[in-house]
């Protein structure tokens, strides 16, 4: 085809033009990706807000619970009051009448079962009042005997928009009447104010039938009044929930709620949404407008670069076209350093073409060689035409003949059965474009042999984008995965047998901790035999002692199945757990131990739960090591200051940290350093495994274990692990 009909089929685009689109191609694309990172920024901001939002509108639940806790325990309190026992109410007023600012209540109220209202802190001591004309609140303490929290109602006498907290008073066992503290809307208010939220939020605090409590702001206005159908229907899904809604006083606002298991009452957080896309829209806007701006320097820029590139490229044709001729070109005087060099180059093209296919056939014979020293099955698969070529070393590795021909199906049914699905997807990924891979799976050579293959792919693209070829390579790695199989079958081995051994010497703990709920059994039995010998048994007591009895030989039972979980060589699926209460049962368990050894331990644990996700079993191993080690260390201590100091808190958002501190002589700096290596111990009769299989433990559970020397004298071990999201209750 000569030039004029090759031109004439192909008018490809002018240098200006190119460059005119390439400086649209570069601008937009870098303003799109501009404003898909801020839309993305604007969205990662608006998700933490609402993320804290969610721990804001716990913290105002969990407050508002800690106060119906706290007004519960100080009306239990006041129901044990020697005058209210003895029905006097008239000296019973005046001390309820001082617990009312303490409490910060409107009033406290003495209901009668059926609903009579027999005092009034409102009203003076003898005073009519009036009867309550329902009382839900009651009907549930009558029936479950527990305290309980009332929803908003009017109140009897104020008649405003109150609710109560009660408590149940009992007599020979059943509920005489209910002494209920009622508190108004103020009350609860301080709590929202505590969070110190910004003034534009609307914050409130909802009942079980969707009744306003308490409100952050006009809480006069509002408190009492029922949400709307659709927003109690939003609220009846899960715990936490988030919406959009309008507030009553008019405001568009996205909604953050969150609900208490134990009241049912939820808390809710309304941001406005101006708030959330007021800053993304001017962003936007300031975009839109320097790119415009851009583009029009650039286009510029480009019309006038693009003329001297077009001239210069016109001033090679002749070169171009005389490659291959003797002789050399003249080269007219050009615009740019670069056109001067693309004419230089132009006489080496040729000589340096046959060059380059010389190298690429040589490279290709020493691919070749290399992959048959290391045994390397190359193989190649044609996705447009389904059709795989593989050398002689991936039959062999397979066991496939020379002249077999082979298919995909041929090599998913060598696949081992367990595998073949994982494959398969690998497989499919491919086809569907995935740059690259990598597995290993199983085969069964058609002698029943078992072999370990590792294979490495990458994807070749066709010109429209989509994959046309697979190429890789396979190995066998069947010598290395029995290894790391076999390693991975003795380290569990030598956990158990550790475990095994430390619990041997526990035994004496144990027997001592079983004998006294065996001895508690016998003594209430022997009593019960007794009290059935005379007439008229008492059958109160007899009672009671069976009580007894279940709860001793339960307490029996929960030793023995601690103890099983300890020697058992199952592992046990890792779950959400509190470090608090498992920390409670390694001491109850090594409390003989404690004893015998004259030590003491002080242990703080704190308040709040510290949720962890393990095996309590490997992690109760890893705390009785460092215990009884601690023990150990303070043998030359004199027994009145053998004292264990034992501290778990959390350390950041992320970790949780138990710290177990001794006062021996602690660790020489020269054995510091290796206290973790496997079989290295400084104890006469120590295997030097303990503390390797408690940091192998902790890295298992992606945490650390590390000691320290203390200022004061004595070591301190840390162990550091990952907090989870919740624990169980």
């Amino acid at each position: 085809m000569n030039e004029r009909a090759f031109l004439s089929q192909k008018q490809a685009p002018s240098v200006r033009a190119s460059i005119a689109a390439l400086v649209i191609a570069s601008i937009l694309p870098v303003a799109s990706v501009a404003a898909a990172l801020i839309v993305n920024f604007y969205a990662k901001e608006r998700a933490q807000l609402i993320a804290s939002s969610v721990q804001q509108a716990r913290n105002i639940i969990t407050a508002v619970d800690r106060d119906f806790d706290g007004v519960q325990l100080a009306l239990q309190a006041l129901a044990t009051s020697r005058a209210l026992r003895e029905n006097d109410l008239g000296n019973f007023y005046p001390r309820a009448a001082d617990m009312v600012d303490k409490l910060h209540a409107d009033s406290i109220v003495l209901l009668d079962t059926d609903g009579t209202m027999l005092l009034s802190t409102r009203r003076p001591w003898g005073a009519p009042l009036p009867r309550l004309p329902k009382a839900p609140l009651l009907a549930r303490i009558l029936a479950s005997g527990a305290p309980g929290v009332s929803d908003v109602f009017t109140g009897p006498i104020t008649r405003q928009p109150v609710f109560s907290v009660a408590v149940p008073v009992k007599r020979d066992g059943a509920v005489a009447m209910t002494l209920n503290a009622a508190i108004t809307p103020r009350h609860l208010q301080r709590l929202i104010s505590e969070q110190q939220l910004p003034a534009s939020w609307r914050a409130s605090v909802i009942d079980t039938q969707g009744q306003i409590a308490t409100r952050s702001h006009e809480v006069e206005k509002y408190a009492g009044r029922r949400l709307t159908a659709e927003q109690r229907r939003q609220l009846e899904g899960p715990a936490d929930a988030s919406f959009e809604t309008t507030t009553f006083d008019g405001i568009d606002v996205f909604v953050i709620s969150s609900r208490s298991p134990r009241t049912g009452w939820s808390a809710l957080l309304g941001i406005p949404r101006q708030e959330l896309t007021a800053g993304l829209r001017a962003t936007l806007a300031w975009l839109v407008a320097a790119t415009v701006a851009a583009l029009a320097i650039g286009l510029g820029l480009a019309w006038l670069i693009g003329g001297r590139i077009a001239s210069s490229i016109h001033a090679l044709i002749p070169a171009a076209r005389a490659v291959g001729e003797a002789g050399g070109l003249p080269m007219p005087p050009l615009h740019f350093r670069e056109a001067d060099e693309l004419g230089a180059a132009l006489h080496q093209a040729a000589s340096d073409m046959r060059r380059a296919r010389a190298l690429t056939r040589e490279s290709e014979q020493r691919l070749a060689l290399a992959a048959e020293a290391a045994q390397l099955g190359i193989w190649i698969r044609d996705l447009r035409r389904q059709e795989i070529w593989i050398s002689e070393q991936w039959r062999r590795l397979f066991g496939f003949a020379d002249a077999q021909r082979v298919t995909l199906a041929d090599l998913l049914a060598r696949v081992h059965p367990d595998d073949r699905g994982a494959v398969r997807r690998t497989l499919d990924k491919a086809m569907r474009g995935a740059p690259r891979y990598e597995m290993e799976y199983r085969i069964v050579l058609p002698d029943g042999e078992l072999r370990w293959i590792g294979s490495h792919g990458s994807v070749e693209r066709a010109p429209d984008g989509g994959p046309a070829l697979v190429r890789g390579v396979s190995l066998n790695i069947t010598k290395r995965k029995l290894a790391e199989l076999e390693v991975q079958q003795h380290q569990k081995e030598v956990t158990h047998l550790a475990r095994v051994a430390m619990l041997g010497e526990l035994s004496g703990a144990l027997a001592h901790e079983l004998n006294q709920p065996l001895t508690a059994i016998l003594s209430n039995a022997q009593a019960a035999r007794r009290y059935l010998a005379r007439p008229a048994p008492p059958l109160d007591e007899l009672g009671e002692i069976v009580d007894d009895i279940i709860a001793e030989d339960q307490r029996a039972g929960d030793i023995i199945q601690r103890l099983r979980r300890l020697f058992s060589k199952h592992e046990v699926p890792r779950q959400a757990l509190d470090l608090r209460p498992l920390v409670g049962d390694v001491l109850r368990l090594l409390r003989n131990d404690l004893i015998n050894h004259a030590v003491t331990v002080e242990a703080s644990l704190g308040e709040a739960a510290l949720p962890v996700r393990g095996d309590p079993v490997q992690l109760q191993q890893v705390l009785i090591n460092l215990l009884m080690n601690a023990c150990d260390a303070m043998a030359a201590t004199p027994p009145g200051e053998r004292r264990i100091t034992l501290r778990a808190q959390a350390a950041g958002a992320d970790t949780v940290r138990l710290s177990v501190a001794d006062r021996g002589g602690g660790i020489p700096d020269e054995t510091l350093a290796r206290i973790f290596d496997p079989f290295y111990t400084t104890k006469q009769r120590g295997m030097g495994l303990g503390l390797s299989i408690c940091r192998n433990i902790l890295t298992a559970h992606e945490g650390l274990l590390w000691a320290e020397n203390q200022a004061g004298g004595g070591a301190c071990f840390h162990l550091c692990l990952p907090r989870a999201a919740a624990a169980p209750a």
